[in-house]
């Protein structure tokens, strides 16, 4: 739900794509500092943070879709034979599986 942080003018922003994280946030941001104060990076050494701050942005998330064009189709060998014995006493549902039966026994033999 965070969508990235940054620090400006020594004050740490966390940029979140939800409200409801915003709250959650909100709700922890001590424990964020005095997190920040007892554990620093060797990378964060020259930047004091002063202050945080959360908020929610109102853009919305773009959806990243892989494989738009994907047209491979697979394909296996059907594996059921249709050879099981249909003791079904409905009539009109007999006849559904039958004709299912019928249909994989074809095929399997192609």
């Amino acid at each position: 739900m965070i969508k990235f942080a940054h620090f400006k003018n020594d004050i740490l922003f966390f940029v979140l794509n939800h409200p409801d994280t915003k709250q959650e946030l909100d709700n922890n941001i001590q424990n964020i500092k005095s997190a920040l104060n007892f554990v620093q990076p060797d990378e964060c050494k020259e930047i004091s943070v002063t202050d945080t701050r959360v908020f929610a942005t109102n853009k919305p998330i773009k959806k990243i879709t892989l494989f738009e064009n994907y047209s491979i189709r697979e394909v296996y060998k059907e594996r059921a034979s249709g050879n099981i014995e249909v003791t079904i006493k409905d009539g009109k549902l007999n006849k559904l599986v039958k004709s299912i039966q019928d249909i994989t026994k074809a095929k399997n033999d192609s």
